[in-house]
């Protein structure tokens, strides 16, 4: 049970990180706003993109040192 849920867990946080999501990852991350999303070129939402992809790595290994501890 314990290894389904997590394999559901990466599974969607892959999801999220996916080009579907590209206008969507940001904003649940709490990097910007969706109206601030909507006036970024391209180029820019990229960055943000990566921005929050790396929030979320951060986020993960706090998790992961947390429940070692």
């Amino acid at each position: 049970m314990h290894n389904a849920t997590l394999d559901d867990y990466f599974s969607y946080l892959k999801y999220l990180r996916s080009e579907a999501c590209k206008y969507y990852f940001p904003v649940l991350m709490k990097v910007c706003t969706f109206d601030e999303v909507k006036r970024f070129k391209y180029s820019e939402l990229l960055e943000i993109n990566k921005i929050a992809s790396f929030k979320l790595k951060k986020e993960i290994y706090e998790i992961f040192l947390r429940s070692s501890v």
